[in-house]
């Protein structure tokens, strides 16, 4: 029998596994190591933030969103999660939405480069 303490391991274990695996482009793959990491740590908001960055990259953006949202419901202060919602709230047309999320992510971190770049492509499609 696994300790608490040891699922806490293997599901760190298994979430590096999917960042390694995502960062190959192996995004199924990468998408099932995040669910094992779930699996053994539901509370883990890193873990829904990287399972909803392998949705996104499969093009499933709806779950994508839906995961970026427990994250940011288990971690409110995640940027990357902030960012991510607005990233596929984006994709989705979904533009006034994707940009409060933006603004957050650059209020918790006004240095975090995705997000600015992020807001910048948003901008720029408001404004055409």
């Amino acid at each position: 029998m696994t300790t608490p303490e040891q699922q806490k391991k293997q599901a760190l274990f298994w979430l590096e596994y999917s960042q390694q695996l995502s960062n190959s482009i192996r995004y199924v793959e990468a998408l099932r190591a995040v669910q094992r990491a779930i699996a053994l740590d539901e509370l883990n908001a890193e873990a829904w933030y990287a399972q909803g960055t392998c949705y996104a990259m499969l093009a499933n953006y709806e779950e994508a969103l839906t995961n970026f949202e427990h994250a940011l419901q288990l971690d409110k202060t995640n940027v990357q999660a902030w960012d991510g919602k607005a990233w596929v709230l984006g994709i989705l047309g979904r533009h006034d939405e994707a940009v409060k999320a933006v603004d957050y992510a650059l209020q918790l971190d006004p240095d975090y480069r995705e997000a600015k770049h992020r807001k910048k492509r948003l901008q720029a499609f408001q404004n055409e």
